[in-house]
């Protein structure tokens, strides 16, 4: 049975591992230490002494992030070098959870090998984690972009569950209807991540995502069918509406071809949206 050291654990994705991972057959542990601390979460892995590491702590706050840089730096960057440092310590294969807005958002279709080019702070520091990551052998850098609930019913600051709670209470929203993704639900991405585990695959760079394409509205539409006694009102903007003087990428869908030759056909948005219907008692 293989051990997989999980940071972020009480997070979207991190929480979801958890229950997943002893379904498919590994050890899960969730490690305690702040990952700031470098000194603490050596010595801890070097108790648990993992397969495998999957890396999902990040300050993820966008504009948080540009209000905190420094902290985001030491969070994003500085805790994903002590992480891949601490890989490397007991030769555990390493996972970082990255985002597919690392680039500029002009295009879209983003593959594995074009550069990124960050907008902000936030896709800044994820960089710098990702070059942390490359440059261990053993260190495979995810991107994605991850939609979800959390699997133990808290609440974090996410799109999805946003959403959830705006449409329970009636409230009216805005929906951005120029930021494109491909998403996948924490459930997917954690099945894919033991299948990634179960291959012992060691990529560089892996772009995971659905297979066709949506905006933040069409997502907010797929939802609202669920609420047919929703009765607020719904408004569709640019999100360049957000008056933060954040800059935004707007074609933030990536490339899966690659992924889906190692892990299979991807599944489409609405697939997803199910899939969080399903596994979600809790919404």
């Amino acid at each position: 049975m293989k051990t997989v050291a999980i940071t972020g654990s009480r997070g979207l994705l991190g929480a979801t591992l958890m229950q997943e991972l002893p379904k498919l057959g590994f050890k899960a542990v969730a490690l305690a230490a702040d990952i700031t601390q470098k000194q603490n979460l050596l010595e801890e892995v070097a108790l648990v002494r993992p397969d495998w590491i999957v890396h999902t702590a990040a300050k993820t706050d966008v504009g948080a992030c540009e209000r905190e840089p420094e902290e985001a730096h030491m969070v994003n960057a500085v805790g994903t070098q002590n992480v891949t440092e601490a890989a490397k310590s007991v030769g555990a294969s390493l996972v970082y959870i990255s985002t597919a807005s690392v680039f500029s958002g002009f295009e879209g279709n983003y593959k594995e090998e074009d550069a990124p080019m960050p907008t902000n702070v936030y896709n800044k520091t994820k960089v710098e984690g990702e070059q942390a990551v490359a440059s261990y052998e053993k260190g495979m850098v995810l991107r994605l972009n991850l939609v979800g609930v959390h699997p133990n019913g808290s609440r974090g600051k996410n799109f999805m569950e946003w959403l959830f709670d705006t449409v329970s209470q009636n409230k009216d929203m805005n929906l951005f209807n120029d930021q494109y993704i491909n998403p996948l639900s924490n459930w997917t991405i954690a099945n894919m991540i033991a299948m990634i585990i179960e291959k012992n695959l060691h990529e560089k760079f892996l772009h995971i995502g659905s297979s066709d394409v949506v905006s933040k509205a069409d997502i907010g539409r797929l939802v609202l069918k669920k609420f047919p006694n929703y009765s607020g009102k719904v408004m569709e903007k640019s999100i360049d509406t957000i008056a933060d003087g954040v800059v935004r990428p707007k074609q933030m869908w990536i490339n899966t071809e690659h992924a889906a030759e190692l892990l299979g056909p991807m599944p489409r948005v609405q697939d997803e949206i199910e899939s969080i219907f399903r596994e979600s008692l809790t919404i």
